[in-house]
């Protein structure tokens, strides 16, 4: 198996039909097969073979789809990262993935050129007009789709998992297989169809419902690089967008969004919610607004992500995060790691074919994280009588801003190390556009370090979605024993 089989398949079925959309292009399947092609058989002359990593740093442009297939047909693995990371953040996850070639915006390797002399790669590849990107994908293309077996590894992501930094989840051809069918499963799609890929493509959401889904069925992928609503606008009323799947912002925002207030979405025909809690509030009054219902759904990034959704043709439960998709199961279990019964919260833990093989080198933190098969998630919550799931908090210190997790210990341990920082915890302030912002306590070594400063420091090392929004200066943070912070004490 191989999913870049997809392509083989739609190339010769349909060519002529658009795969890729943006506001002023389109890519046909017939096109971005020969791209990906060319663009797989140049890696492979460069040096590049099975099981090799490839470091991806580009938004949502066609481009990455482009490269995304082309390394996983080689039977190379993907390395996703975030084009907002910083230097410090791109640093561990080359060294960590053992990359040997990355692709990435021209705009952005002056930003990185210190770490790639850190750590040289064979082979970097740069998009846009200035780029080299296109040299690479006009050569002479031979046959690519190396056979490969369900547990290879396609794609390394990301996370901080159970430790609070970034390991590497190793997601293999058959995961991907599974998660990529799930909108048709669930939600009824098919070749028909047209995905909105608002969020990020590095982000494992995205790139399971938002293109995956589509590269599998035969529809159509509209790409957009940032939130713009005037886009969002043409993208609805001109794009022929049938699916949205987002994060509540974007449902937020079209409720609210002075620039989109007119916008038709009765062509929209799957609507679903995942990356952050979907508040009621949200849920309502989109329905009241538009007269459609959201489906909220869950993932996790070691699961490929997704686990659950609101699926059509059934009750939706709106507070809840739906039932198992196909294939996979969940319990709930106490401190204890013993079974509960419905409507009892402890710790949910998924099993089936969407949960990842393993963190990239991490053999110990995969061996706490899947037990006999079970993900143990760190989310807490219940399951209903009816199978319905909901989430009431989290295990882990963990808040989630505009759909991304982002874990305490990783930013604390960054403030902690700027100059005049003696301690340092962080918490969530509820926010219904974003979900929560972060907020920062601080104790000082002296006053002689102000907000900015502290805001500045952090933002070399840490995206800007990272980054605390408030700063707080505090005598002390509260901590226990163990010396875990007290965050239901911090002022």
């Amino acid at each position: 198996m191989n999913i870049y089989s997809w392509l083989k398949i739609h190339a010769k079925e349909r060519p002529g039909k658009v795969c890729l959309k943006t506001h002023d292009r389109e890519i046909t399947y017939g096109e971005l097969t020969r791209a990906a092609r060319s663009l797989g058989t140049a890696l492979k002359q460069a040096g590049l073979s099975k099981d090799d990593k490839v470091t991806l740093v580009l938004p949502n442009i066609p481009e990455f789809v482009i490269s995304y297939m082309a390394i996983v047909g080689l039977g190379a693995t993907v390395v996703p990262v975030n084009p907002s990371y910083t230097a410090w953040e791109l640093a561990h996850i080359i060294g960590n993935s053992d990359s040997k070639a990355i692709i990435l915006e021209k705009g952005r390797l002056e930003t990185y050129r210190e770490i790639l002399e850190q750590f040289p790669l064979d082979i970097v590849i740069t998009t846009g007009e200035e780029g080299d990107f296109k040299q690479w994908i006009t050569g002479r293309s031979q046959k690519i789709g190396e056979d490969l077996a369900p547990d290879d590894v396609a794609v390394i992501m990301y996370s901080s998992g159970l430790t609070g930094y970034p390991m590497g989840a190793m997601l293999t051809q058959g995961n991907l297989e599974h998660n990529s069918d799930l909108l048709r499963l669930c939600m009824d799609c098919n070749e028909t169809d047209t995905t909105l890929a608002l969020i990020p493509l590095f982000h494992s959401f995205s790139a399971s419902v938002n293109m995956l889904s589509m590269l599998r069925l035969g529809g159509t992928i509209y790409l957009m690089n940032r939130l713009n609503f005037k886009e969002m606008d043409y993208a609805l009323k001109e794009g022929g967008i049938t699916a949205i799947c987002a994060v509540p912002t974007l449902f937020f925002g079209l409720i609210h969004h002075p620039e989109v207030q007119n916008v038709d979405c009765s062509g929209v025909r799957t609507l679903i919610a995942g990356g952050a809690a979907l508040s009621l509030e949200i849920f309502n009054a989109f329905k009241e607004k538009f007269h459609q219902e959201i489906h909220q759904g869950y993932g996790i990034t070691e699961a490929s992500p997704v686990c659950s959704v609101n699926r059509k043709h059934r009750p939706i439960k709106p507070e809840s995060i739906g039932q198992t998709v196909p294939g996979v199961e969940v319990m709930v279990v106490d401190d204890d790691g013993q079974p509960l019964k419905a409507n009892k919260t402890g710790e949910l833990l998924f099993k089936g074919p969407n949960i990842m093989k393993g963190y990239y080198k991490h053999e110990k933190e995969t061996a706490e994280i899947i037990r006999d098969g079970w993900l143990y998630t760190g989310d807490l919550g219940f399951v209903d009588e009816d199978g319905y799931i909901t989430i009431t908090g989290y295990k882990k210190e963990m808040l989630i801003t505009s759909g991304f997790n982002v874990y305490s210990r990783e930013v604390e341990g960054v403030l902690k190390a700027i100059p005049g920082v003696r301690d340092s915890a962080i918490t969530g302030v509820p926010d219904l556009m974003r979900g929560a912002i972060i907020k920062a306590y601080i104790v000082r070594e002296n006053t002689g370090i102000s907000e900015q400063e502290i805001k500045q420091q952090a933002h070399k090392r840490l995206a800007s979605y990272k980054t605390p929004r408030m700063i707080v200066f505090v005598e002390e943070i509260p901590r226990n024993a163990q010396g875990q912070v007290l965050r239901s004490q911090l002022p």
